[in-house]
């Protein structure tokens, strides 16, 4: 089982050995670890991407102010997805080209919201029509803890398109109870019932959520998976991580 959503715990040690320690707590063999915006994990990153782990595969944040990353850095079979913001997607250009050319995946995020994100995905899938494309947190069916009236349709015309991935993720992030957070599992049935089965993924979103319970979480997640028939959580472990054998270092 993937974890394909997760960052990592800065405030610890060793956070790479603390994210294996929770993933093999909860026996989640792989992970898609994200960069996050403020770049306090990149310095790991770095040391994952040249350690070649066949445990961990690396979404890189794309800056286009910076230019950064490197184009050449989606060359590197550690460098498996490339996170942008809805409002960077016009800016994509030959990072799209090479996701595209390589098969790797392009994670959008949905800062301005969900309606947002959709009228930038389905311009960029008019020149870009083979994308692999990834959308985390469940679409962000809630901004700032209230919903999103745009959601519902916005997920079912993007569940339309091919190649389209949707996690189940982040879920404490958009609910109003406590676990195991029994309003935010109408939205996901909602996203289980739209998308097809080997479209759907989940993940953690660790270390943001409440300490100690990242098993919890993960066990959730599947909980509400596995009520869609037919899931194939492999699908899209395969694309990233080439459908190579785990061997964790």
């Amino acid at each position: 089982m993937m974890d394909a959503y997760t960052h990592l715990d800065m405030s610890m040690p060793d956070p790479i050995d603390n994210l294996r320690r929770q993933m093999a707590s909860a026996r989640i063999d792989r992970a898609l670890i994200v960069e996050t915006w403020g770049k306090d994990n990149y310095s790991c990153l770095e040391r994952l991407i040249a350690s070649s782990s066949q445990q961990f595969r690396i979404a890189l944040c794309f800056r286009p102010e910076e230019g950064s990353p490197a184009v050449s850095a989606l060359e590197n079979e550690m460098v498996a997805a490339l996170r942008v913001k809805g409002a960077d997607i016009q800016h994509l250009g030959k990072w799209a080209d090479r996701l595209q050319a390589s098969g790797k995946t392009l994670v959008a995020h949905a800062e301005a919201g969900i309606k947002d994100l959709k009228a930038q995905l389905l311009q960029l899938r008019q020149i870009h029509p083979n994308l692999r494309i990834y959308i985390p947190h469940l679409g962000w069916p809630r901004r700032t803890k209230q919903d999103d009236n745009a959601w519902a349709e916005s997920m079912l015309e993007l569940s339309r398109l091919p190649s389209m991935i949707v996690g189940i993720s982040a879920i404490n992030e958009f609910s109003r109870e406590l676990y195991p957070h029994k309003d935010i599992e109408p939205f996901a049935t909602r996203i289980l019932n739209a998308f097809t089965p080997d479209s759907i993924v989940i993940g953690s979103d660790y270390p943001l959520l409440p300490r100690g319970m990242y098993g919890e979480y993960m066990k959730l997640a599947q909980q509400w998976v596995k009520r869609a028939d037919g899931h194939r959580a492999s699908v899209f472990e395969s694309s990233v991580f080439g459908g190579d054998e785990i061997n964790n270092p």
